[in-house]
């Protein structure tokens, strides 16, 4: 199925200083300038079997720009296409589909990559000398199909480092996934990566800058989670709660700066809920509970649910499906550890019960015929968003795990999970995700559309979720 470009030749330079390609791994770049060219030569004698091809690479140190790689045959010199690079965090997979004819030719001529808009390189992974990256998803590769469901693909790549994504909120949602569908050995090798045998985080932060030993922001946190439901005397379990503590404001909201988000009822609260949990702590609950509750009061604005507030009280991302998926996942995820222990009141459970019905029944009315959510709720012209979607369906299914009733009007969450199928490739990785949000408003307002690992993760929560009802 992956057939793994051999030799690659690029053109030699570092990194800047401070940056880093995770885990000691090895990438090349694609580097601006007439003439830069970097090559990919596959073994000739290979038999592709499939007529639907997919040339992919995977990055592997941070995008903060728009760039657009040629792909084109080395010999001929023949332009194969292009592959349209916005705003891409590490691990992200691109590809560029091909007829069989092209990629026969690509086989045989080896594969040009140059750099067409950019004013920084383009790195992605590559196999070092030390063979220790292994996961050929994320290697440069043709794909030439799959000969089975791709939900079972789905179910093998999920289940491997082919989903791993960087430390944070993404990595948060895989973990999440591999958890309910009881992936705990591919949960400890994703997590060995980022902990040391002493227990120490080394990771890079969202930008590519090495932040060992310390959480980079809010976000970093929610990995924690699965950390203390599986190991819950782990030092960073600890470390977390003391970070948490250091970023509490006179309100009593954790939040990175002056700016509020509802990732944090998902990265922060959930966190927090399943320590109190594990522990029995009252307070560390209350502090879980207060973080839920501002986030009810402060993010929403006549009727709208916002993705962030700043404490000069503007807010943007109005409507953004993913700020409906975090905070959803974080509601329900946190009730759900609060049932399991008594840490809270009967009236602060309902409290929080309430609050999440009321964001499930507001999304759900701009459900569309699919199942599916667009990129901004009340805005079709957005397009279908899979990682809101999944999000969406997973707190709908999670909350029917609970125990809590149907608040969706009797939808057919299983229309949900037919109609998500339909954007997994022919392997098994997930289409149609929004870019992350790092360009703001006007990205993700564009149409422009990825592959994503964390998708993948919310896609896990939700078939494991809907498998087991």
């Amino acid at each position: 199925m992956y057939q793994l470009a051999e030799r690659i030749s690029a053109p030699e330079i570092g990194l800047p200083d401070g940056m880093r390609i995770p885990f000691g791994w090895s990438a090349s770049p694609v580097v601006p300038g007439e003439g830069k060219i970097t090559a990919l030569h596959w073994d000739e004698s290979i038999v592709l079997v499939k007529d639907h091809v997919r040339f992919r690479i995977a990055v592997a140190v941070d995008v903060r720009e728009n760039k657009i790689v040629e792909v084109f045959a080395l010999k001929s010199g023949r332009v194969l296409g292009t592959l349209d690079i916005r705003f891409a965090h590490v691990f992200q997979i691109f590809e560029l589909p091909m007829s069989l004819n092209d990629a026969i030719t690509a086989l045989k001529e080896g594969i040009g990559l140059r750099l067409l808009q950019g004013n920084s390189p383009l790195w992605f992974f590559v196999q070092g000398t030390d063979g220790s990256l292994d996961e050929p998803t994320l290697l440069p590769h043709l794909m030439d199909g799959s000969g089975g469901l791709a939900v079972d693909a789905f179910g093998e790549r999920f289940n491997t480092l082919a989903s791993i994504q960087q430390f944070g909120w993404m990595e948060g949602c895989v973990l999440d996934g591999l958890m309910d569908m009881g992936q705990i050995a591919t949960i400890h090798k994703h997590l060995d990566l980022y902990i040391t045998a002493k227990g120490d985080l080394t990771y890079e932060d969202p930008k590519s800058y090495v932040v060992d030993g310390r959480f980079y922001g809010i976000e970093s946190t929610l990995p924690i989670a699965i950390l203390a439901k599986l190991e819950p005397s782990h030092i960073l379990v600890e470390q977390a709660v003391q970070f948490m503590f250091a970023h509490t404001d006179e309100m009593g909201i954790i939040k990175d700066g002056d700016m509020l988000s509802s990732e944090g009822s998902y990265t922060i609260a959930y966190p927090l809920a399943v320590i109190a949990s594990q522990r029995g702590d009252h307070r560390l609950a209350q502090m879980a509970y207060k973080q839920l509750q501002l986030r009810r009061d402060l993010l929403w604005h006549e009727e709208i649910l916002f993705l962030r507030r700043m404490d000069d009280e503007s807010r943007t991302f109005g409507n953004w499906g993913r700020a409906y998926g975090w905070h959803l996942l974080g509601l329900i995820r946190s009730l759900e550890e609060f049932k399991r222990n008594g840490l809270l009141s009967y009236e602060q459970e309902l409290i929080i019960e309430e609050e999440f019905a009321r964001t499930l029944r507001r999304a759900f009315s701009y459900r569309n015929e699919q199942g599916l959510w667009n990129c901004f709720l009340d805005e079709p012209e957005t397009g279908i968003d899979t990682s809101a979607s999944a999000a969406i369906a997973a707190a709908a299914a999670i909350a029917i795990r609970t125990g809590l009733p149907d608040y969706t009007g009797g939808a057919d969450l299983d229309l949900s999970v037919k109609s998500l199928l339909l954007y997994l490739t022919p392997d098994g990785l997930m289409t149609g995700t929004a870019q992350s949000n790092k360009n703001g408003e006007s990205l993700q307002r564009s149409g422009y559309r990825v592959l994503s690992q964390m998708t993948m993760g919310l896609m896990g929560q939700l078939l494991a979720t809907t498998k087991n009802r």
